[in-house]
């Protein structure tokens, strides 16, 4: 299926549907014209619903081009899409400094290295919570 320079999926799963990830996807669908799987007429942006992308600490999450966009709410995810028809779109929360576009993604999702697995935040504090916990032996 076509995909946009940008391939922005919403979580709708338990947690981030029950968090707003339903209304952040009606949202992002009315704002571009789009119905689920729809790329905008300038190829710029194409838009699913994910069950699960496993970020649950950060729910609502929006993927863009793989990449986390954390607790979301439907104006941030608009803008998210707006920054990215511009051609400046706002890093994302968590992994590398800057988005690429799906086709420089889509040779990391392929297994080649692009450099950036280092860059921006990685786990952040509520992914390491339970671990941190565990270390000091807290029931908590």
């Amino acid at each position: 299926k076509p995909m946009g320079e940008y391939h922005v999926g919403v979580c709708t799963n338990t947690l981030c549907a029950v968090m707003g990830g339903d209304e952040i996807l009606a949202g992002l669908k009315d704002h571009l014209g789009l119905e689920n799987d729809g790329v905008t007429a300038d190829g710029k942006i194409s838009i699913e619903h994910i069950e699960c992308n496993a970020a649950c600490d950060y729910a609502p999450v929006v993927m863009a081009n793989w990449e986390f966009y954390d607790n979301q709410t439907v104006q941030s995810a608009k803008d998210l899409v707006d920054s990215m028809r511009k051609g400046k779109p706002i890093a994302p929360t968590r992994g590398p400094d800057a988005l690429p576009t799906w086709k420089q993604n889509s040779a990391l999702l392929a297994g080649l290295n692009d450099g950036h697995a280092n860059e921006g935040v990685q786990a952040g504090e509520p992914s390491l919570l339970g671990l941190k916990l565990s270390k000091k032996g807290s029931k908590k």
